[in-house]
C-alpha cells in the first residue's frame, strides 16, 4: 500500500477522550498530508469534533440504533472505499464496525480476541496521559508490517512524551449565539463557571457543596454561572434551590449547544468542575479550569490547554483511583471529603481567583 488518500477512524468514546485525540488528529494529517480523513463519532459529541480541522467528514453514530441500522450505516460508508481503516477505541461495537465499513486494511486496538476483525492489531498499554496514549499509536502505526511500504522513507517522529494539548476554535456564529444567550439572561461581566455534571454518579461533586462553593465565590463578589446538558438540568434546579441569594447566579443548563457550550466557557474566568467533557473543553478553549477528581486517574485524564488547569483530589485515600461507577466501600470519600473549603483554597492558592 504506497498511495492511502482515503482514512476512516472510529472512536465512539466520550466528549473528553475525542478532545484527547485532537492532537492525534493532528499527527495522522501530518502522516498523510494529501488524504482524506474521516471520523465516526458518538452522535452527542459529533459536534465538536466537526470543528477540528484535521478531519474532512464526521459522521454520526447513535449507540441505540438497532443492529440492522448500524448495518446500514456501515454499508453506506463502506461505499467511501476507505483505503485504511483505524479503530483507537478497540471495543466490540467499534471492531464490528470497522469490519463492516470495510477498508482495505485495518489497523487497531483489539483485545479479548477484537483482534481477528483488524488486520494487524497494536498493543494497548494506557499507562500514561491519554493525550500521549494516542500519539503513542501513531508511533507505532509507524513501525507497522502493514503500512511498511507507506512509511519508506516516510516516517515522522512524533514525540509522546512531549506536553501537547487539544485547541478548540469556535466559529464566529457559535460565539454570536453565546453572546446573545449569555446577553438574554443578564450576564455581562467576568464569571466562573460551575459544570455539576458527571457521566457516572461517583465523578459527580455533591450537589450542597456545589451550592455552599457557589456562595463562597459570591462573597468574594464572583458571579456565577452553572451549565450543564439536557440531563444535567434537573440536577442543577435542585442546586439553585439550596441557594438562598440569587442575585448573582445564572443558569444556561441545557440551554446550549457543544459548540455554543465551548464559546460561553471561553469567556470565563474560571471553570470549576468535576472530571467531565465540559471541563476538558474549557481547557481546550484555553480557559483556567479547577478539575475535582474522584474515582478516575488524573495521571491518564487530566485536563490540558494553554489556560492554567489544576486537578483537586483527596490525595490521602489509598483506594483511589479506583476507577468504578459506584463506590466499592459505599463511603464516597474521594469526593465528600473534598469540602467547598478545601476546594476554594485550592484555586486561590493557584491564583485562579
Amino acid at each position: 500500500m504506497e498511495t492511502i488518500k482515503r482514512i476512516i477512524v472510529v472512536d465512539l468514546l466520550y466528549l473528553g477522550d475525542l478532545l484527547f485525540a485532537h492532537p492525534f488528529f493532528a499527527g495522522l494529517r501530518q502522516l498523510f498530508p494529501e488524504a482524506r480523513i474521516d471520523l465516526v463519532a458518538n452522535s452527542n459529541f459529533a459536534e465538536i469534533m466537526r470543528a477540528n480541522p484535521n478531519l474532512d467528514h464526521v459522521y454520526s453514530y447513535n449507540k441505540d440504533w438497532t443492529a440492522a441500522r448500524s448495518y446500514k450505516f456501515a454499508k453506506k460508508l463502506k461505499m467511501n472505499n476507505y483505503q485504511l481503516g483505524i479503530n483507537i477505541q478497540g471495543n466490540w461495537r467499534t471492531a464490528l464496525l470497522l469490519k463492516l465499513i470495510s477498508a482495505d486494511k485495518s489497523i487497531g486496538y483489539g483485545g479479548k480476541g477484537r483482534g481477528l476483525f483488524l488486520d494487524e492489531e497494536v498493543e494497548k498499554n494506557i499507562s500514561s496521559h491519554m493525550i500521549e496514549f494516542y500519539l503513542e499509536f501513531l508511533n507505532q502505526m509507524q513501525q507497522s508490517r502493514l503500512l511498511k511500504n507507506y512509511f519508506n522513507g516516510k516516517k515522522k517522529e512524533l514525540n509522546s512524551e512531549e506536553d501537547v494539548f487539544p485547541v478548540l476554535s469556535v466559529d464566529q456564529a457559535y460565539q454570536q449565539n453565546a453572546e446573545r444567550k449569555l446577553k438574554k439572561i443578564g450576564l455581562k461581566d467576568e464569571f466562573v463557571v460551575l459544570n455539576t455534571g458527571g457521566s457516572w454518579k461517583t465523578k459527580r461533586w455533591p450537589e450542597e457543596y456545589f451550592a455552599e462553593i457557589a456562595n463562597q465565590l459570591m462573597e468574594k463578589g464572583y458571579k456565577i454561572l452553572f451549565v450543564g446538558g439536557p440531563s444535567d438540568t434537573e440536577r442543577v434546579s435542585y442546586i439553585l434551590n439550596k441557594i438562598e441569594n440569587k442575585k448573582m447566579i445564572y443558569n444556561l443548563s441545557g440551554k446550549t449547544s457543544l459548540l455554543e457550550l465551548a464559546a460561553v466557557l471561553k469567556k470565563a474566568i474560571l471553570v470549576i468542575s468535576g472530571d467531565t467533557g465540559p471541563v476538558h473543553v474549557a481547557a481546550a478553549v484555553g480557559t483556567n479550569t479547577a478539575a475535582i477528581f474522584g474515582p478516575s486517574d488524573e495521571k491518564k485524564y487530566a485536563p490540558r490547554g494553554s489556560g492554567k488547569n489544576i486537578v483537586i483530589k483527596n490525595s490521602g485515600l489509598e483506594c483511589r483511583p479506583c476507577g468504578e461507577h459506584e463506590c466499592p466501600l459505599e463511603h464516597f470519600k474521594c469526593m465528600r471529603e473534598l469540602s467547598p473549603e478545601i476546594v476554594v483554597e485550592r484555586i486561590e492558592n493557584g491564583g485562579m481567583i
